[in-house]
C-alpha cells in the first residue's frame, strides 16, 4: 500500500511544479513590466528616434524642446534643387512644409503606450531587438511646393514638337517631330514631400522624363491632302456689296495647322491663321469700321440733354478667318462673309443717364479785354476745362485740367501779375480771368471751394472779394463735388466775356452772400527808380501799384431751411507803391551859328524840348 501512495504524492507535487511555472512566468513579467514602465515614466522609451535622430530615455518636454531645435535648423537651411548647371535654392517653408514638433513627440511617446498591458509590454520589449524610427509629423501645402516646380518647369522643360507643314511654292514640306524633356512633376513632388518631412538639407535631382509629340511625320498625310485642296483656287470675300478677292499665293501665306482630337487620335488640321492674314485683313478692316460714339450731352445753358451712345464696328478678325477656312474647304462655294462685332462706346447710354447730369446748378459770366494773345489764353484754358467730370466727392483742379502753360500746349505771352506786385509777359498770361469765373460758378452752385487765392493786385473789373489767382504749381483753384450726382462743367469763351456752368441734379440748394466793406487800409506809397532810357527831367510810371486793403465774403448755403455750410472768403490785397521811373540820360546839345561880324562873335545858346509824356492805362491782366 506504501507504494501507490507514494506514486500519489509524486503526481502533486508534479501538478504543483506546473502551476508554479506560469504564476512565475507571470511574477517575472510583472516585475518587467513594471520595471521598464519606472524606466520610461513620463520619457520616450528607449530604442525610438526620431527622423534618424536617437531619442531614447528623454523626457517628453526635453524632446519638444530639443526637436524644435532641430526643426528650425533645418527650416533655416535651403534645399537645393538641382540639374546639371542650374540650382535653385529653396527654404522648406517656401515649399509650404510645416512640421509638428509636439504631435511628433507625442507619436514616439505613444510607441509603448497603446493598447493593453501584453500589447505595451511586447511593445516594449521588441525595441530592445528592433528599434523604430518615428518619422515627421507635419504637411505641405503642394499649392506652394507647385509654384516652384512651376519656376524650375519654365526653365528646364523642353516641350515635344508636334509634326508639321509648310508651303515651299506649290510643296508641302514636312516638318519633323522632336521629343521633349520635361521635369517630372510627380516624381519631384514625392522627392520633395520625403525630404521636407526630415531633418536634411541637402540637393535633390530634379527628375526628367521623355515627353513624344502627339502628331508625328507618318500623320500628316490627310493634312497635307486638306492642304491642298484648301488653295486649289482664290477665296472671295464679301460684306455688303464690298468684295475682296483672297488669291492661291495669299491662301498659302495665310495657311497654318493646329492639333486636332485627343490621345491616339490626334491630327493636323489646316485652318486660316487670322495673324497670318493680317496684312490681307488690314484694308477690310478699315473699309468695315465704325468707331462707336460715347453719350454726351448737348446743353444750352440751362438744361443738358443726354445724347444716346452709339456702338460701333470692327472687323472680327478670328471669327472672319474661320469663315475663310470654311470657304476653302469647299469644292464650290468659295465664299466668306466678313465677321463683324460690335465695339462698346466709352460711356454707354445708361451709365451716363446714372450719372444724373440734367440741369444747370450753378453759372457765372465775366467780360474782359486786353490783346490778341491774352484773349487766346483765355479762350484755350476755357476749352480745356470744358466738357471735364467731376464724380460725387472728387475735387475738381484748376491746374490739373489746364495743364502746364507752354508754347506747345496752345498758350502764348501776355501780361501777368508776378510775385512782386509787378506786370510781366508770362506764358497763359489772362487765365485768372477764367479761373475767377469758374471760381463764381461754383460759389454759387453752392460747392465746397477747398482752395482759392485772391489776385496780388486788385482788378476792379472783377466782382469784389470774387476773384481766383492761378499759376502753374500755386496757386491752385479746386472745388469738391458733395453732391449725389456727377457734375459737368461746359464753358464758353468768345472776344470779350466767357461763361461756365456746372450741370448736375439741383437738390434744392440756396446760396446767399455778403461783402464786407474794405478794412486794413494803407495808403500807397511811391517808389522812385534810375533809367538810363528816358532823359534827364522825364519820368514815367512803370507800376501803378495800389492802395493795401481787404476784405471778406461770407456764403451761407442752405437747403430746405437748414444751413449746410457757412463759409468766408477773404481777400487781402497789399498796399503796392507806384513805381515811378526817372530818367537820366543826358539832353542832346543844339549849336547855332551867326554870320560874323567887325563886332566879334555872338554867345551860342543850345536849346532842348522835352517831350510830353503821358502816363498809360494800366494792362489788363489776371
Amino acid at each position: 500500500m506504501a507504494r501507490p501512495r507514494s506514486k500519489r504524492i509524486s503526481r502533486r507535487r508534479a501538478r504543483l511544479r506546473l502551476l508554479l511555472i506560469p504564476a512565475a512566468l507571470l511574477g517575472l513579467f510583472v516585475l518587467l513590466f513594471f520595471a521598464d514602465a519606472a524606466l520610461s515614466s513620463g520619457r520616450i522609451h528607449s530604442g525610438i528616434s526620431i527622423a534618424g535622430v536617437d531619442f531614447g530615455r528623454v523626457k517628453a518636454e526635453e524632446a519638444v524642446a530639443r526637436l524644435a531645435e532641430l526643426v528650425d535648423e533645418t527650416m533655416a537651411k535651403p534645399l537645393v534643387l538641382t540639374r546639371h548647371e542650374y540650382r535653385w535654392p529653396v527654404l522648406p517653408g517656401d515649399l509650404g512644409a510645416a512640421l509638428d514638433v509636439h504631435a511628433t513627440v507625442d507619436e514616439a511617446m505613444a510607441v509603448t503606450r497603446r493598447g493593453n498591458i501584453l500589447k505595451r509590454l511586447a511593445a516594449s520589449i521588441a525595441l530592445y531587438f528592433r528599434p523604430r524610427d518615428v518619422p515627421l509629423e507635419g504637411t505641405v501645402n503642394y499649392e506652394h511646393m507647385d509654384k516652384i516646380i512651376d519656376l524650375v518647369a519654365e526653365k528646364l522643360d523642353r516641350p515635344p514638337v508636334n509634326a508639321g507643314l509648310k508651303f515651299d511654292g506649290d510643296n508641302i514640306i514636312v516638318i519633323q517631330s522632336k521629343d521633349g524633356l520635361v521635369v517630372d512633376r510627380p516624381a519631384l513632388r514625392n522627392q520633395l514631400h520625403d525630404v521636407l518631412l526630415s531633418l536634411h538639407s541637402t540637393d535633390v535631382p530634379i527628375p526628367m522624363i521623355v515627353r513624344s509629340p502627339n502628331v508625328q511625320a507618318a500623320d500628316t498625310a490627310g493634312a497635307i491632302e486638306a492642304a491642298r485642296a484648301m488653295v486649289a483656287s482664290p477665296v472671295t470675300l464679301t460684306y455688303a456689296e464690298a468684295r475682296w478677292t483672297m488669291s492661291v499665293e495669299t491662301l498659302k501665306l495665310t495657311l497654318d495647322f493646329t492639333v486636332a482630337g485627343a490621345g491616339a487620335k490626334q491630327h493636323l488640321v489646316p485652318y486660316v491663321s487670322s495673324d497670318k492674314a493680317a496684312d490681307f485683313f488690314g484694308p477690310i478692316a478699315e473699309a468695315v469700321k465704325t468707331p462707336p460714339r460715347k453719350a454726351t450731352w448737348q446743353t444750352d445753358g440751362e438744361t443738358a440733354t443726354l445724347v444716346p451712345a452709339v456702338f460701333g464696328k470692327e472687323l472680327d478678325g478670328p471669327a472672319t478667318a474661320d469663315a475663310v477656312t470654311k470657304a476653302a474647304t469647299s469644292a464650290t462655294n468659295r465664299v466668306a462673309t466678313v465677321a463683324v462685332k460690335e465695339t462698346a462706346p466709352e460711356r454707354t447710354t445708361e451709365q451716363a443717364q446714372a450719372m444724373g447730369i440734367v440741369k444747370s446748378i450753378g453759372s457765372y459770366t465775366t467780360e474782359f479785354t486786353g490783346s490778341a494773345n491774352r484773349i487766346s489764353n483765355i479762350q484755350r484754358a476755357a476749352n480745356l476745362i470744358s466738357g471735364t467730370l467731376v464724380g460725387p466727392g472728387d475735387t475738381f483742379s484748376f491746374n490739373a485740367v489746364v495743364g502746364r502753360r507752354t508754347e506747345e500746349r496752345g498758350f502764348k505771352t501776355a501780361p501777368a501779375i508776378k510775385e512782386d506786385g509787378t506786370l510781366e509777359d508770362d506764358l497763359g498770361g489772362g487765365i485768372c480771368q477764367v479761373a475767377t469765373t469758374l471760381f463764381n460758378a461754383a460759389f454759387f452752385a453752392g460747392l465746397p471751394i477747398t482752395e482759392r487765392q485772391n489776385h496780388l493786385l486788385y482788378i476792379d473789373h472783377y466782382p469784389m472779394g470774387r476773384d481766383a489767382a492761378v499759376s502753374w504749381g500755386y496757386p491752385d483753384l479746386k472745388f469738391r463735388n458733395d453732391t449725389d450726382h456727377w457734375l459737368l462743367i461746359k464753358s464758353h469763351a468768345g472776344n470779350s466775356s466767357v461763361t461756365f456752368v456746372i450741370y448736375g441734379t439741383p437738390d434744392g440748394r440756396k446760396v446767399t452772400y455778403k461783402t464786407s466793406d474794405w478794412y486794413d487800409l494803407v495808403k500807397q506809397t511811391e517808389k522812385r527808380q534810375q533809367s538810363a532810357e528816358l532823359l534827364v527831367g522825364e519820368t514815367k510810371v512803370k507800376d501803378y501799384g495800389q492802395d493795401g486793403r481787404s476784405c471778406t465774403v461770407t456764403r451761407t448755403v442752405t437747403r430746405n431751411g437748414e444751413t449746410l455750410r457757412k463759409d468766408s472768403f477773404p481777400s487781402i490785397y497789399p498796399m503796392v507803391p507806384k513805381l515811378i521811373l526817372e530818367g537820366t540820360k543826358p539832353k542832346e546839345t543844339t549849336t547855332t551859328t551867326k554870320p560874323t561880324t567887325t563886332t566879334g562873335p555872338l554867345p551860342t545858346t543850345s536849346t532842348t524840348s522835352p517831350p510830353t509824356t503821358n502816363p498809360p492805362t494800366p494792362p489788363t491782366t489776371g
